[in-house]
């Protein structure tokens, strides 16, 4: 696990750094697409997530949405899938995004519409790859991650 300006970036993840969303690969060829540290800073303590499942999207378009205390937006895909599923923990627990968002708190799962995409090719950097764009990035946001606390910000 790698840190920039507190935020944290998994070494086995694949990173949308412009759109802040990790990918991690699954068996089978699926994958697993969720918000970063970042993303879940900006956005602050989630209130509730909808998941699209059975729509197919293309990169950009999004596959879910998240409220927060202070935002209200889609979560892109960065490449062109179908959604399988959301994640079930966060129909009852949207804060799990806050708490752990590279585990527990992901957000759906996805099926290439391609066989075996290119990652690399689509623009997504793997693990420490990240980190140079995140720091620059989050150097120019003046973004630092603090993880919300149950409660915070009621």
């Amino acid at each position: 696990m790698a840190f920039v300006y507190a935020c944290e970036f998994p070494d086995h993840l694949w990173f949308d750094v412009a759109r802040d969303v990790w990918l991690e690969e699954l068996p089978g060829g699926g994958l697993r697409l969720g918000m970063t540290d970042p993303a879940v800073t900006r956005a602050g303590r989630i209130v509730h997530v909808r998941v699209r499942a059975g729509r197919q999207a293309a990169p950009g378009q999004g596959v879910a949405s998240v409220e927060s205390s202070k935002w209200v937006g889609p979560v892109p895909t960065p490449l062109e899938a179908r959604v399988l599923r959301g994640n079930p923990l966060l129909a009852s627990d949207p804060g799990l995004l806050n708490r752990d968002p590279y585990g527990e708190g992901w957000l759906a799962e996805i099926e290439p519409v391609a066989a075996a995409p290119d990652l690399r090719a689509l623009g997504l950097r793997y693990g420490t790859d990240a980190l140079a764009p995140y720091t620059e990035k989050l150097r120019q946001e003046g973004l630092n991650c603090i993880r919300c606390a149950d409660g915070a910000g009621q």
